[in-house]
């Protein structure tokens, strides 16, 4: 089920200490991706963690896994839903969000606005679009434009739970006990 991706890739997640990860998976054993992903979410949907591919070729995918929870309540805050309505978003449902997500991403291969579907900082997703990725403070698991001391406890902290779950995976090899509800 390949689940190494996600305790490399998606560790905070699943410790539930962050939103979301995204990584790129290289699909260089021509691997059914979708099946994988279908894999993943009958063991992970039950801790409330989902998987989705927000974009795919021939050779890799852009894997998504977030806390729908969590997610929900950060596109209900005001200033994000301004933010993400601003750019077409439909941010009344969250479904609809990723669907949207999706889209730009194929139009925009990284779309700024998607450090808010990764739980980035609202003030340092709007520091990037602002400075046009210049101009940080730190780059870490996102770049920082304010409280750069406080990012960098939870940047690592994030190195923490990753190592930790590498080597709690390695010794019981069963990403259900690793996913915190």
């Amino acid at each position: 089920m390949n689940e190494e991706l996600l305790i490399n890739y998606a560790s905070p997640t699943l410790a539930n200490k962050k939103i979301a990860n995204l990584f790129t998976f290289k699909n260089t054993k021509n691997l059914d991706i979708e099946e994988m992903v279908v894999e993943w979410n009958k063991v992970l949907n039950e801790k409330n963690v989902y998987v989705e591919i927000l974009k795919k070729s021939s050779s890799s995918a852009q894997i998504y896994t977030y806390r729908p929870s969590k997610l929900k309540y950060v596109l209900n805050e005001s200033k994000t839903r301004t933010l993400l309505n601003r750019l077409g978003y439909n941010t009344s449902d969250m479904n609809l969000c990723i669907e949207y997500l999706k889209v730009r991403i194929k139009k925009i291969d990284f779309p700024h606005e998607i450090g808010i579907f990764l739980g980035y900082p609202y003030e340092d997703v709007t520091g990037f679009i602002n400075n046009k990725g210049s101009k940080f403070l730190a780059n870490g698991y996102w770049k920082v434009y304010e409280k750069k001391e406080q990012k960098l406890k939870i940047f690592n902290n994030y190195n923490k739970i990753k190592k930790s779950y590498k080597i709690l995976f390695n010794r019981y090899k069963d990403i259900r006990t690793l996913c915190i509800s």
